[in-house]
């Protein structure tokens, strides 16, 4: 009896030791993964941010010898191109800012009845440069009746991201539309729709994932952080709301966000 209770205590603490080995391995590799997207993250993040510093010296240069001609057409063409990259320098180190509070777990949310008709004007006027670079039509159909239940700094984070990425696969003189669906009186349909570059199943299903955090383009831009994207989703996601794509090669894409509405939540 000796003997086989301690043959049984030695094969358990063997299962035991195999278990605890494995569940060490699965979360180095885990680390190893996460390590390795940290490492792409800020090697391209910092990739991205030179370039716009060397974009806007440069203009800064031009603008200096336009002032002396005094060409006061291409000053104008040139102060909308430095406010367009000094924005998407703002948006990038803006989304690093809260992917590090949302990692971190330090981001405070507050839900409030907000206006959804206000809040797309106030999006619409932050990108006007970006919109007039590339002679893009901006619509904001949402009704002025529209008040979703929502934390209002994450929801300008979640429109901000999704303009910017319709702005840059849009082709010039195209359009963006903002709009609604009322499906139900509980929650309320956001649509986001631009006529740009569009995308296949496959690159919808990976912007979708949650672990997606490293997204490849198909465009001239070979590679992106895909950044504001996973910001979106867990930004909705906190929200109580939920995100769909809809989309189709070079006809364009419908995000549709669907949020809570605030009669629902009193």
């Amino acid at each position: 009896m000796g003997l086989l209770l301690l043959l049984t205590v030695g094969i358990y603490l063997y299962t035991q030791k195999v278990k605890n080995a494995k569940i060490i391995l699965r979360q180095k590799n885990k680390l190893d993964e996460l390590n390795v997207s940290k490492d792409q993250l800020f090697s391209i993040v910092s990739h991205d941010l030179r370039s716009s510093v060397n974009a806007l010296k440069t203009s800064n240069a031009k603008l200096s010898a336009t002032l002396e001609t005094k060409n006061y057409d291409e000053l104008h063409q040139l102060i909308i191109q430095n406010s367009g990259i000094a924005n998407g320098a703002y948006s990038l180190l803006d989304n690093l800012l809260h992917w590090a509070l949302l990692q971190t777990k330090q981001l405070y949310f507050h839900k409030e009845s907000v206006h959804l008709f206000s809040i797309v004007q106030q999006i619409e006027h932050n990108y006007k440069p970006l919109l007039l670079d590339k002679s893009i039509t901006f619509e904001n159909l949402v009704p002025k009746n529209s008040f979703i239940f929502v934390d209002l700094d994450s929801l300008k984070i979640i429109l901000r991201n999704l303009l910017d990425n319709a702005i840059k696969f849009s082709n010039e003189n195209g359009k963006i539309s903002f709009y609604t669906q009322e499906n139900n009186a509980t929650f309320c349909q956001l649509v986001i729709e631009d006529k740009g570059l569009g995308m296949n199943e496959k690159t919808i299903e990976e912007l979708l994932k949650d672990s997606e955090l490293l997204a490849k383009k198909s465009n001239s831009e070979t590679i992106g952080t895909g950044l504001g994207m996973q910001l979106c989703k867990q930004m909705i996601k906190k929200n109580g709301a939920t995100i769909q794509i809809e989309s189709e090669l070079h006809k364009g894409t419908k995000i549709i966000v669907t949020f809570p509405k605030t009669e629902q939540n009193g």
